[in-house]
């Protein structure tokens, strides 16, 4: 097998992992997202709990938590704005070193380089169905309060927050 089939089959079954993967990485880019501002918001309420119980303590105690309060709310403030459509770690497959040996051990093998290319089709596949799916089937993928939410609307009710 020459070296440019090897090449474009590592190219095409890369670039469909990467293009399937990005949906699901946004989605575990945007929980964690989720987790760091509760963790955050949490830690801002402690320090407002301590900078209630320092009245009337020393004014360098007050200045310091001040000044933590005023970081936390700043990082708040940057992972709320923070683009993650735009994040670089979309456009790479973690495990391409992995792959990259994989598909050189393959290199001689036609029948094998075959296969790989039949997983570069039905991942790209795969990720269309998927998509699919969720364009023409919103509900299954909805938390429990927007389908509520939606219900809700859907009658002329609104949800309390």
């Amino acid at each position: 097998m020459s070296s440019t089939t090897t090449v474009s089959t590592y190219r095409a079954l890369l670039k469909s992992l990467v293009r399937s993967g990005k949906h699901n990485r946004l989605q575990q880019l945007e929980q964690e997202r989720k987790k760091q501002i509760a963790m955050l918001t949490y830690q801002r309420m402690q320090l407002v709990r301590d900078q209630q119980s320092f009245k009337g303590k020393s004014s360098l105690e007050q200045s310091k938590l001040i000044k933590q309060l005023n970081a936390v709310g700043k990082k708040i403030e940057e992972l709320k704005k923070e683009d993650l459509s735009k994040s670089k770690q979309l456009l790479f497959y973690s495990h391409s070193g992995h792959l990259k040996e994989i598909v050189k051990s393959l290199k001689d093998d036609a029948r094998s380089l075959e296969h790989l290319k039949d997983i570069s089709a039905f991942v790209i596949n795969q990720s269309e169905y998927e998509e699919l799916i969720e364009r023409y089937n919103p509900g299954l993928k909805m938390s429990q309060d927007e389908k509520v939410q939606r219900t809700a609307n859907r009658v002329g009710l609104q949800v309390p927050e």
